[in-house]
C-alpha cells in the first residue's frame, strides 16, 4: 500500500530544526508558504521529506511560468479562442516539451551548480530554462500553469501536487504528479514523468503509479 506521509515527514524535519513559521494556520519556509496536497502552488515553495532543493514557484516574480502559460494557451486555442476541453492536454504537452530531459542525475548536478542543496531555495524557472527536471518539477509546472488558467477564468476546479511512496519494481520509491479535480467532480492525472494523462479511473491497471488517495476508494 502506498504511504502518504512525505509532507508530514518534511514538516516534522523542518519543525525540529526551527525552520517553520506558522502564519494564520499555514506553514511558511523562508518567507513563502509551503506547497502541499491541495494547497495553492503559485507563490509557494516545495520541499522534500529529506534534504534536497527547495523549489520556488512564482509566476509574478519570474518569467518562466508565464511563458509556459502562454504556450499552453496557444496549444489550447482554435481560431484564437481558448477551448476549455483542450486545456489539460495542452498543459501536459507544454510541460513535457519544456523539460525533455527527465534525469535525476542531471537534476542533482543542476542543484549543485546553483548551490541549492540542503533545503536552499531555487526557482522552478531554472529547471524550465535548462529543460531538465523530474516528477516534482513536472507536477509543480503543471499545477501552477493550471492555476493561471483558473485565475483567468478559463477553467474551474482544483489543481494539486500529490506525492506518495510505494513499492515499485521491488524498491520503495517516491513520486509526485499533478492531480486536477474538475467542476463536476472528475479527477484527472497529469504525470509527465510517466507519460500519463487522463481520468484517474482510466489509469493503466499494470506498471503504473498508485495515484488514488485513500478517500478515492
Amino acid at each position: 500500500m502506498p504511504e502518504w506521509n512525505k509532507t508530514y515527514a518534511m514538516r516534522n524535519r523542518l519543525a525540529s530544526q526551527g525552520k517553520i513559521e506558522v502564519r494564520d494556520g499555514r506553514d511558511f519556509y523562508k518567507g513563502r508558504p509551503i506547497i502541499h496536497r491541495d494547497s495553492e502552488v503559485d507563490g509557494g515553495v516545495y520541499l522534500g521529506a529529506s534534504e534536497r532543493e527547495a523549489i520556488v514557484v512564482d509566476s509574478q516574480k519570474y518569467l518562466g511560468l508565464r511563458k509556459l502559460y502562454q504556450t499552453a494557451k496557444a496549444k489550447a486555442s482554435i481560431d484564437e479562442n481558448v477551448r476549455k476541453n483542450l486545456v489539460l492536454e495542452a498543459v501536459f504537452q507544454t510541460v513535457k516539451e519544456a523539460m525533455p530531459k527527465q534525469d535525476e542525475k542531471a537534476v542533482e548536478e543542476l542543484v549543485k551548480k546553483y548551490g541549492a542543496q540542503n533545503d536552499c531555495k531555487i526557482n522552478l524557472d531554472v529547471f524550465l530554462d535548462e529543460g531538465t527536471g523530474v516528477c516534482r518539477h513536472d507536477a509543480l509546472a503543471c499545477a501552477a500553469t493550471l492555476e493561471l488558467f483558473k485565475k483567468e477564468g478559463i477553467i474551474t476546479g482544483k489543481p494539486s501536487v500529490d506525492r506518495n511512496s510505494d513499492s515499485f519494481d521491488g524498491k520503495v520509491q517516491g513520486h509526485a504528479w499533478c492531480r486536477h479535480l474538475n467542476s463536476i467532480g472528475q479527477v484527472f492525472i497529469l504525470d509527465v514523468a510517466q507519460n500519463f494523462i487522463g481520468r484517474l479511473e482510466k489509469a493503466p491497471d499494470k506498471n503504473r503509479w498508485a495515484y488514488e488517495r485513500p478517500e478515492d476508494f
